[in-house]
């Protein structure tokens, strides 16, 4: 079987991260939470607590990947931890719900 290439340039891993990270919800969100806030530095206190729960999501990803090291992202995660059967489940959930919804 095939192995995949495993290369990616530095413009390219960027454009991954950007393509993943931003989406247009960037531009109505910060609005809504602040009509809800009575401060600026409320606000900001809101915003720093998302974006330490966005890092540890990131860790443990990126301690994920680290402890195996296959193709197959959150199917292999999920395979490793519950077996075959859900991670079969999350695959074509993923595919039919998640990825048509978006």
């Amino acid at each position: 079987m095939p192995k995949l290439k495993k290369d990616l340039s530095l413009f390219g891993l960027i454009m991954i991260v950007i393509g993943s990270v931003i989406g247009s919800g960037i531009f109505l969100t910060p609005s809504q939470i602040a009509g809800h806030l009575s401060t600026p530095a409320s606000i900001m206190l809101v915003w720093c607590f998302g974006g330490f729960i966005a890092l540890t999501g990131a860790l443990t990803y990126g301690e994920l990947g680290g402890m195996f090291p296959k193709t197959g992202g959150v199917y292999v995660y999920l395979k490793e931890a519950y077996g075959d059967f859900i991670a079969f489940m999350y695959g074509w959930a993923y595919f039919t719900v998640i990825m048509s919804g978006t």
